[in-house]
């Protein structure tokens, strides 16, 4: 899960390099990797703020993953979900306020998309009309855009959740699986994988 940072000149990714998951950022220039996040447990799902500020993360050392962030050097880590629940796929709004991530805290067990302050706070699930939605790409050019992995029939299709209406609509037409959404910067695009029985291939 490799993820850019604002200005193009760093990528945070997630690494087996120790037999663990811990969280690396790679600084293009120099092809220099350090470490941002190592502790106990499970570190996966970094992700820069708007202004590279700040990573989002999930981390479970302390129990369950859970919905943490730091600045962008791995350092003054707050945990921001405290719950029984597995979050994921962190993912920051446009302008750095909120984040949106997906957590199986309702009796279903299956993961939805919830919305909460990048600061702390309650947490709110989007009730998108789909019974499991899971990485979640909040929209740079739209706010209102979030794209997510959603379960259709026995498979997964992309879907788009627009704010202002609270609708959730099914965007591609994969046979097997589209997962993994991404935002273009224009807004209007999306890169996908799409997900074979051996074959795995990206789609716009």
């Amino acid at each position: 899960s490799p993820r850019w940072s604002p200005r193009g000149d760093r990528i945070v990714f997630t690494s087996y390099r120790t037999s663990f998951p811990d969280i690396y950022v790679l600084e293009l220039g120099s092809r220099r990797i350090s470490l941002l996040a190592s502790f106990k447990g499970t570190n996966s799902g970094g992700r820069f703020s708007p202004d590279g500020s700040r990573v989002a993360m999930i981390l479970s050392g302390e129990g369950n993953p859970e919905v943490y962030v730091g600045n962008a050097q791995g350092r003054q880590i707050r945990r921001l979900t405290t719950n029984q629940a597995v979050e994921a796929s962190p993912a920051w709004s446009p302008d750095g306020s909120r984040l949106v991530f997906t957590s199986d805290i309702i009796a279903t067990g299956r993961p939805q998309l919830h919305v909460m302050s990048a600061g702390g706070g309650s947490m709110t699930r989007l009730v998108t009309g789909f019974n499991y939605c899971a990485e979640p790409d909040w929209s740079t050019a739209n706010p209102n855009k979030i794209a997510f992995t959603a379960a259709q029939g026995r498979g997964f299709q992309v879907a788009v959740f627009d704010m202002s209406s609270g609708k959730g609509n099914v965007v591609t037409k994969a046979p097997t699986d589209a997962v993994e959404p991404v935002w273009m910067a224009d807004g209007r695009h999306l890169i996908c994988t799409y997900r074979g029985a051996n074959t795995r291939s990206l789609w716009l």
